[in-house]
């Protein structure tokens, strides 16, 4: 209505003007005046009609267009689909095109932001570390599955302060955030690193799990310090021995030989420690499966003629039943598990058997050695394959041996993803099983 009544006051300022033009351009004197007042109100009365018409069409026009448009951005504002109908105005057709051209260069941005989100999206949920973003006062504004896995969240809405229970969490957090410094925290079980970022006014705060990590730094701390002691025995006895043996310039020759055996012995044992340090830390750093392949056959006869001597002298039957074949492992690997496992059996048996056997089952190399010796008591079994573990029974009868044997076995087992089974009771013998798969290629 405002539009229309502007419209009009325009169309009849301009119908005034002209008729008080056209009187002015075409009065003269020897006209009747009467008359011409007459033809001019006639003008002014059709020029009225004509603007009041115009006027109207002018503004129904344009209500028509800016029905059209508001109906066209309604449509984009409720993320419909564009429907522009058909016009013969040339002008209202140009605004049509102009709003549809718009509307697929939005629709086109808004595709691309949503794929963009979704990867994202994806992205942090399958993060392995957790990702969390708070504003200032602690409030999530964002947590991916992780965090609230590695946080034993139960929601991922509210203020991270409220939904955790763990005080030296809270107290780890509240720092970490004051001092942007990075801080570890134990929270069930697991040792947890946190980090934060500032992000505007809001904190990113990523979290990872380096429990693994910490039980490594653990592990080879322990590892550092049982070998310095591992290897301090042998080199002090050899030290000791050696002394004496310069500073007694007069001792008799049997008496020197048995120093000098001594100090062979602890020469031996600690080259075997140094170089079963050595496979182990192969084996921890390489975690890459060895191909290769061992014919069985010449284990065996190794075997026997390693340990027939031994196992003679302490009156046990030894038994080594290998197919004469080749098997898809390494030699070094095979000869590694079989030397340990078969020189742990004849250590610890003093009467009866020893029994090696290599078999393949359901596609996989089996590799048993069971003995009839003095077995494993129930509480050390889930230590016996320890780096450095010496069994109660094995100190207390003083048998030599480095303690890193079955861990060296375990670990080439784990790289095959085979496994180990041991049965074994406390003075009725222990039988060891390793399974290997046999992976064939496709």
């Amino acid at each position: 209505m405002r539009r229309f009544v502007k419209v009009f006051t325009a169309l009849l300022i301009f119908e005034i003007v002209t008729t008080v033009l056209a009187g002015v351009l075409f009065y003269r004197k020897d006209i009747d005046l009467t008359l011409f007042l007459n033809k001019l109100s006639i003008l002014f009365i059709f020029l009225f009609i004509l603007s009041l018409f115009a006027s109207y069409y002018i503004t129904r026009r344009e209500e028509e267009v800016y029905l059209s448009i508001e109906y066209l951005i309604n449509q984009i504002k409720d993320n419909k689909e564009l429907k522009i109908q058909d016009a013969d105005d040339e002008v209202l057709y140009r605004i049509y095109s102009g709003i549809k051209r718009i509307y697929n260069i939005l629709k086109s941005h808004q595709r691309k932001l949503s794929e963009e989100k979704e990867k994202l999206n994806l992205l942090i949920d399958n993060l392995k570390e957790g990702l969390i973003l708070l504003d200032r006062r602690g409030n999530i504004k964002l947590m991916n599955p992780a965090a609230k896995n590695l946080l034993f969240l139960k929601k991922i809405e509210g203020n991270i302060f409220d939904l955790c229970k763990d005080y030296n969490l809270l107290a780890t957090l509240d720092d970490v955030l004051k001092t942007g410094n990075d801080a570890k925290v134990d929270v069930g079980g697991s040792v947890l690193l946190l980090k934060v970022q500032r992000l505007a006014e809001d904190y990113v705060l990523l979290i990872e799990d380096v429990s693994k990590q910490e039980r490594y730094q653990q592990m080879k701390a322990k590892f550092f310090e049982e070998a310095s002691h591992e290897l301090k025995t042998p080199i002090t006895s050899i030290m000791g021995f050696s002394e004496t043996l310069m500073d007694s310039k007069d001792m008799d020759e049997k008496t020197r030989g048995k120093f000098l055996t001594y100090i062979y012995n602890s020469s031996k044992r600690l080259s075997e420690l140094i170089e079963d340090i050595l496979t182990l830390h192969r084996l921890e750093k390489g975690r890459i499966i060895k191909e290769g392949s061992c014919d069985l056959g010449e284990i065996k006869a190794e075997l026997e003629a390693a340990f027939f001597k031994l196992s003679r002298e302490k009156g046990l039957d030894l038994y080594v039943n290998c197919t004469e074949r080749k098997v898809p492992f390494p030699c070094e690997y095979l000869r590694s598990i079989l030397w340990n496992l078969t020189d742990n059996a004849v250590k610890f048996t003093d009467r009866g058997f020893v029994r090696v056997e290599c078999t393949t089952r359901h596609k996989s190399f089996v590799i048993s050695v069971e003995d009839s010796g003095i077995g494993i008591d129930e509480k050390e079994k889930g230590f016996i394959f320890e780096r450095f573990y010496t069994s109660k029974l094995s100190r207390d009868r003083k048998l030599s041996g480095t303690g890193l044997g079955l861990s060296i076995v375990k670990h080439i087992v784990e790289l095959y993803d085979g496994e180990i089974n041991v049965d074994s009771t406390k003075g009725s013998g222990s039988k060891f099983e390793i399974i290997l798969p046999i992976f064939t290629k496709s």
